[in-house]
């Protein structure tokens, strides 16, 4: 799995469930390392998420306040809708 997020170029992977239901977040950290733990065993739970509803400024400012590059969109019942980077929200402004 690690290889595989390596060779997306993308630098966390967003743990679903069969419904797409938020688990969990393998960071940075998580993926360099090469131990033989398991998904489970490596992901962060429960990481933080916003609404579509909340306003692209306003993420922004979260993102840039908590010096966080992305953030998870969900719905009400934690069903990924996706992820937006600062970078890109930055963009759009």
């Amino acid at each position: 799995m690690r290889a595989r997020v390596r060779a997306s170029g993308w630098d966390q992977c967003i743990v679903v469930n069969d419904q797409r239901i938020v688990l969990g977040r393998l960071g940075r950290k998580a993926l360099a390392d090469d131990d033989l733990r398991s998904v489970e065993e490596a992901m962060s739970p429960g990481p933080s998420t916003v609404r579509p509803n909340v306003r692209l400024a306003e993420l922004q400012q979260r993102l840039e306040r908590q010096g966080l590059r992305s953030a998870l969109v969900t719905t009400n019942d934690g069903r990924l809708i996706g992820v937006v980077r600062r970078d890109a929200a930055a963009a759009l402004s």
